[in-house]
């Protein structure tokens, strides 16, 4: 199995955060799913919390370094991001 098939069996099998959760930024949305690694934490992030709608994967990553950079994960996060919108 790819890691990334693995990465989106592992988000399938995520329980729901509750409705309750708000974040201000993305950062602290990260931090608090930090269990979840970086690049999956930001994914999650965008896609649960954020109701992101980027046009492609340059977008996704801009917006990424411009809410915390990530420089390690960001491309990851921003793969993962449209293989779960």
């Amino acid at each position: 199995m790819s890691v990334f098939a693995a990465l989106a069996l592992s988000f399938a099998t995520l329980p729901a955060c509750g409705d309750h959760e708000h974040f201000d930024n993305l950062m602290a949305c990260v931090d608090d799913h930090a269990s979840l690694g970086e690049a999956e934490s930001i994914a999650h992030c965008l896609v649960d919390f954020f109701d992101m709608n980027f046009v492609d994967q340059a977008a996704c990553v801009a917006y990424v370094i411009a809410n915390g950079g990530y420089p390690n994960s960001r491309d990851q996060a921003c793969t993962l991001y449209f293989q779960e919108r």
